[in-house]
């Protein structure tokens, strides 16, 4: 009877897979019978009789058709590895952060200070452009205006009159015409009566003139001017008095030059005739004071 009621171990064994395979068939109503496929038979060739039970139906297929069950029927798949996702496929790991993350806070520290530098750089300029910027606003100061030049320091120092010299000669007078120094003297003292040739008396008072003139003014510049009456002795001869007066001064002036070794560079001559008289010609002592020579001294 316990034989009857249980069976050997493989009917049991077999009833178990048979009783699941139909409960799934159940899920599928309507499915023809299931087929083994030919690869499928050989696991049955060495079987006992009872092996003509048909095997179990595969989880997850059609036993008819041994096709993929749908999914409402999936549920009941056995569960494979190869069907289990691996934790690291569902939650993706995060990487671990590395160790350079450290040495990058330093460099990004660096460069932060470099641009705060540069700001209070550029600041500091702003100011300086500014202020240069007010100054050229403001309104420029009107210089003072120059002082006037002195007179007294501007003028050239007063020049020292001029000083008669002391010439002891008979008839000979010296006056001073400004800055000038004139010196007279008649024909009477200089030449011979009715020529042009000098007397020795003439001769003496030259040198005694010159004499006192290289003391007083050893750096000045003589004039040698020719002076006539109006007595005409040649009536065509218009120019005769002036001609008289210059060959009267030239004579007077190589005198100098040969005998008193003056220098000629310092020396000039001129004519004026009857034109400057110092007496009236109608009596003959004015006309004796008319005909005369005078050496004008310019210091």
């Amino acid at each position: 009877m316990d034989s009857y009621r249980f069976g050997s171990p493989q009917t049991v064994l077999l009833t178990a897979a048979l009783g699941v395979s139909v409960l799934v068939g159940c899920r599928n109503t309507g499915r023809q019978s299931p087929v083994l496929s030919p690869a499928a038979a050989p696991l049955y060739s060495d079987a006992s009789p009872a092996s003509t039970v048909p095997p179990p139906l595969l989880l997850g297929t059609d036993a008819q058709t041994v096709s993929p069950l749908p999914e409402s029927a999936q549920a009941f798949r056995p569960i494979t590895p190869e069907t289990v996702s691996t934790p690291n496929t569902i939650f993706p790991s995060v990487p671990a952060p590395k160790a350079e993350t450290a040495s990058v806070e330093p460099i990004l520290q660096k460069k932060i200070d470099d641009l705060s530098n540069k700001i209070v750089e550029l600041e500091k300029k702003l100011a300086n452009k500014e202020e240069e910027l007010k100054r050229s606003l403001l309104p420029t100061p009107i210089p003072d205006a120059p002082k006037p030049i002195s007179t007294t320091a501007a003028s050239p120092p007063p020049k020292t009159p001029p000083v008669l010299p002391a010439i002891s000669v008979a008839g000979v007078s010296s006056a001073i015409d400004g800055e000038k120094v004139r010196i007279q003297i008649p024909d009477s003292v200089l030449f011979q009566p009715g020529t042009m040739r000098l007397t020795p008396e003439g001769e003496d008072a030259l040198r005694s003139i010159a004499s006192e003139i290289r003391t007083r003014y050893p750096q000045g510049f003589l004039d040698f001017e020719g002076h006539t009456d109006n007595l005409q002795t040649d009536p065509t001869n218009a120019t005769q008095k002036h001609d008289v007066a210059s060959l009267k001064s030239m004579v007077v002036v190589q005198y100098f030059v040969q005998n008193l070794q003056w220098k000629p560079e310092t020396i000039s001559t001129s004519g004026f005739g009857s034109s400057r008289p110092l007496a009236e010609n109608g009596t003959p002592e004015g006309r004796a004071k008319n005909n005369r020579i005078e050496i004008v001294v310019r210091p």
